[in-house]
């Protein structure tokens, strides 16, 4: 089960410790920049009260990817899980959280479907014949958010247009 809470986003600054003090509830959030962004702290939105630290710059080691602007808020790229504390796994998207109990592909069911209409054909005209395609492959290729595309990819199986690998291959598509 899904649950789905929304990203309260805090403002931005420039150090840990005055993200710190923004943070009120679960499911706050501070960017941390110095020219670029650095962080996204987090407080847990599981409620465990913890601070959950995001990398967010490739040279301090394995990061996440930061979309907004023009993408309706804040999200994240991949989903978060954290290896510790209260273990939780969830994807912060469209300045939404969604919360994973046992069953993450029931994310799909919660985007907004008018904003994706128009992204649907962008990816259909991506995908191959011939391979499969990762879904953050053409997000990158589409510069979209990658959840949006996965979306999208999934419902374009539903519909017969699409096909999606099994096994290694789950999360990459092509044409039927």
């Amino acid at each position: 089960m899904t649950s789905t809470r929304l990203l309260r986003y805090c403002g931005s600054v420039s150090t840990r410790s005055e993200a710190s003090s923004r943070l009120k509830a679960s499911g706050d959030a501070v960017l941390v920049e110095r020219g670029r962004p650095r962080m996204l702290l987090l407080s847990c939105p599981c409620g465990c009260q913890e601070e959950f630290p995001i990398n967010l710059d490739p040279r301090a080691g394995p990061a996440w990817r930061l979309y907004e602007g023009k993408y309706a808020g804040i999200s994240l790229f991949p989903s978060v899980w954290r290896g510790s504390g209260c273990k939780s796994h969830y994807i912060i998207w469209r300045a939404k959280i969604l919360l994973f109990g046992t069953n993450e592909e029931e994310f799909d069911t919660v985007a907004p479907s008018d904003e994706l209409v128009l992204l649907s054909g962008a990816v259909l005209a991506q995908l191959s014949d011939a391979r499969l395609t990762a879904f953050a492959d053409l997000a990158d290729a589409l510069d979209a958010v990658p959840w949006d595309v996965l979306t999208v990819c999934r419902r374009l199986v539903r519909s017969g247009r699409a096909r999606e690998g099994t096994g290694k291959q789950r999360g990459a598509f092509g044409k039927v």
